[in-house]
């Protein structure tokens, strides 16, 4: 009986047992304008800013990544103009 009761209060993660409330009429679920704020000052409050050397870092990741990418488009644009060049003249 044991056994039973603990087979039955574990719980499968995969398993889903949310009941889908009918939605109530939208006007009554509408907040007023100050609610809002006051939601909206709290959730700001939870934010966690990164610091100074880390936006650093990552600002120079990404303007490094950037540089690179560019180079190396700029290099592949080059050289199928040549090649487009050199077919043109061939084929003329």
């Amino acid at each position: 009986m044991e056994q039973e009761n603990q087979n039955n209060n574990t719980t499968n993660p995969n398993e889903k047992k949310e009941s889908r409330k009918p939605k109530a009429d939208s006007k009554a679920n509408k907040q007023s304008f100050s609610d809002v704020v006051a939601d909206h000052k709290a959730e700001f409050k939870k934010i966690v800013w990164p610091k100074r050397p880390e936006v650093i870092k990552k600002t120079a990741t990404v303007i490094v990544t950037s540089i690179f990418i560019g180079a190396v488009i700029f290099c592949m644009d080059t050289v199928f103009a040549q090649l487009q060049t050199l077919l043109v003249n061939i084929l003329n």
